[in-house]
Parts: structure tokens; C-alpha cells; sequence
């Protein structure tokens, strides 16, 4: 992998990763038991997602 794909890699952790707290912080907020929903599998995807680029880096 050259050092411009791991740095590419490096920021989409970071983004997932923050997706993933801003929506599961979202989800605790709202009241509209259809957007808490949304926002609890939007958490979730981006924790599937970094956990995926997270695994290709160690896997």
C-alpha cells in the first residue's frame, strides 16, 4: 500500500469514526422515535464501516 493510500485510509477512519459519535449522539437527542431509528442504523454503518477499514489495515 503506497503512503498516500494509507493516508487516504488514515482520514476515512477519522471520518467514520466521528459519523459514528455524531450520529449515536444524535439518536440520544431527538425525540421522533422514526429519526431516533435513523440515526441509531446511520451509528451503526459507520461503525461497520470503520471496523472494515479498520480491519483491512490489520487483517
Amino acid at each position: 500500500m503506497t503512503p498516500k493510500e494509507l493516508l487516504y485510509l488514515e482520514d476515512s477512519l477519522g471520518m467514520e469514526q466521528q459519523l459514528n459519535i455524531k450520529c449515536a449522539d444524535y439518536s440520544g437527542k431527538v425525540q421522533n422515535p422514526s429519526l431516533k431509528n435513523m440515526c441509531t442504523q446511520m451509528a451503526q454503518q459507520h461503525k461497520t464501516q470503520f471496523d472494515r477499514l479498520f480491519n483491512h489495515l490489520h487483517g
